[in-house]
């Protein structure tokens, strides 16, 4: 009798097993184990915080909170500092994860495209979660310039977030691999930025069909391109969108010691560091300058410029070189839309999987896109 009951919860314990192999990553959209075992912390990390308030922050979700939560447990990269710098690199980009944490879904067509001008020849990604018949000549592009502090980031890591853009945008995302700090120097990215838009204009793909966008140094680089097409005297693009944008390379806001202590994102990073911008500038820094505008879009001119949203948290070191940015453009006459995240942390909408507020957000860009393309429909 009790080994028929003993196999009797066996035959319920495996079929309970088996609906949650299914039922789980159909209800999460994925098959990564890694990604299902983040969303199912943050399910459970939620669930706490909807019974724990944060009275010093009420504006909150849960489920932010939850993320926040699961942010802080990730440990530390602790690099060794004999190590030569082709391995600190290897282990700098190996860990950085965001395709982990915001999975490419699997309906989404990713493909490669290199264009060349000029003999320079860039690597880009067109990334489609609808699947239509793209017309390249008519249609809406969104090209992408990824963060990672210039030195990391790639398609695999943010084919994810720009396939949720493409479904949300109802636009198609042209992801741009530009070359990487410190195998190649700034501005190499600026000059990929510039040699693919060239290409752009001999395939007869017109400026107003045509947003930038970009997240972190993918937003600083957003900015130094649009500066270099002006001083180029090249049309320029029908609006940029930068979410936390890197904006000044020489950290002169007073958020880089205001929001330290806060800042869940870079909450390792050594006050007055320049190492890393200094792999930045290449061979010779000593002759060159963080707040050089070549590196640094806030030291730059704003004359010129077309239609921005700035997105920004307020619990970021990098608060600063928005609301800068945001002040310098207004001051050029420049349209610009500015939207703060009170006590959200750096690049926010990324992870739009995991909180409202980054959906919130991405739903207030979608509308700003809408009227851009409704005035260029009307003039």
């Amino acid at each position: 009798m009790s080994t028929c009951i003993f196999f009797g919860f066996l035959k319920k314990l495996a079929l309970f097993i088996l609906i949650a192999a299914i039922a789980i990553p159909l209800h999460y959209g994925s098959t990564n184990v890694k990604h299902l075992r983040i969303r199912l912390l943050h399910s459970m990390l939620s669930i706490k915080h909807s019974f724990l308030p944060d009275q010093a922050r009420p504006t909150l979700s849960a489920d932010y909170r939850a993320f926040e939560d699961i942010i802080v447990m990730m440990p530390l990269g602790e690099l060794d500092p004999l190590a030569n710098l082709s391995t600190i690199m290897k282990e700098l980009r190996s860990g950085f994860t965001l395709g982990t944490t915001v999975p490419k879904p699997s309906q989404c067509q990713v493909n490669k495209e290199v264009f060349e001008h000029d003999g320079h020849t860039v690597d880009t990604y067109w990334v489609n979660y609808h699947g239509k018949n793209f017309q390249r000549n008519s249609d809406k592009i969104l090209l992408f310039f990824h963060g990672g502090g210039y030195m990391l980031g790639d398609i695999l890591n943010y084919s994810g977030f720009e396939c949720h853009l493409s479904r949300l945008f109802n636009v198609t995302i042209l992801h741009l691999e530009y070359r990487l700090c410190p195998e190649y120097p700034l501005p190499a990215a600026v000059d990929d930025a510039v040699a693919l838009y060239h290409a752009f204009l001999r395939d007869h793909i017109s400026p107003s069909q045509l947003l930038f966008m970009g997240d972190s140094a993918g937003g600083g680089l957003s900015l130094l391109t649009i500066q270099a097409l002006l001083a180029r005297q090249l049309p320029v693009p029908r609006g940029v969108i930068v979410l936390s944008p890197w904006t000044d390379l020489s950290a002169s806001g007073e958020s880089y010691k205001r929001n330290r202590k806060i800042d869940v994102i870079f909450r390792n990073t050594k006050e007055d560091n320049g190492s890393a911008v200094q792999l930045m500038l290449g061979p010779n820094p000593s002759q060159l300058s963080p707040d050089n505008p070549i590196f640094s879009p806030l030291f730059g001119s704003f004359e010129g410029f077309p239609p921005m949203y700035i997105n920004v948290g307020t619990a970021e070191i990098l608060e600063d070189d928005s609301r800068r940015i945001f002040k310098k453009a207004q001051e050029s006459g420049v349209s610009v839309t500015f939207e703060e995240g009170l006590h959200l942390m750096h690049v926010y909408p990324v992870f739009f999987l995991y909180y409202p507020e980054a959906r919130n957000t991405l739903d207030n860009i979608n509308k700003w896109i809408q009227t851009i393309f409704d005035q260029k429909l009307n003039e």
